[in-house]
């Protein structure tokens, strides 16, 4: 799995998406899921962390041309 930081909003999504079809597998190994919700809180986490930032940066701009 790729580390965290390097990934962008969609490639997170993206990676979430997977995790989520894997999880609904009928194929889906016990011994896995608890790799593949850490890794889903990562990857919430960091996309989370995005939203709030872009949000931010988008309050200030609007605030400048008001």
């Amino acid at each position: 799995m790729a580390k965290i930081k390097e990934k962008s909003y969609d490639e997170a999504v993206s990676e979430l998406e997977e995790i989520v079809t894997k999880l609904q597998s009928n194929d889906c190994e016990i011994d896995k899921l608890r790799e593949y919700t850490a890794r889903s809180v990562e990857l919430l986490r960091l996309c989370k962390e995005k939203l709030y930032k872009t949000d931010e940066e988008l309050k200030k701009l609007l605030e400048e041309i008001e």
